[in-house]
């Protein structure tokens, strides 16, 4: 005849029993936010390093050989200037120039 004694009687406090489904909602949108929070923080940084970065080297890189009188000669031997007509390489104004200077 052993009767089992409640918890309250035995001077145990009785367990709390969670349901599954308690807070999980708050818990998977919090998680959310969180990896949100960190995306929005990662993402520019990526940006920068994968994108920004080579394509300021390539500039560095290319403007550090760039000569603008060599481009612009180009252009205008191959007649892209149409208010710069073509000149052959013996007959240049700044030779003309250079002999007037010397008279």
């Amino acid at each position: 005849m052993s009767k089992a004694k409640p918890a309250a009687m035995s001077g145990k406090p009785q367990p709390k029993i969670k349901f599954p489904i308690h807070d999980t909602h708050l818990k998977k949108s919090l998680s959310h936010v969180k990896t949100a929070c960190i995306l929005a923080l990662l993402a520019p940084f990526c940006f920068y390093m994968l994108h920004n970065l080579p394509r300021k080297m390539k500039y560095k890189k290319f403007y550090s050989s760039y000569d603008p009188l060599d481009a612009f000669d180009r252009m205008q031997s191959g007649g892209y200037l149409s208010s710069c007509p073509k000149e052959s390489k013996s007959d240049k104004k700044d030779d003309k120039k250079d002999d007037k200077k010397k008279k």
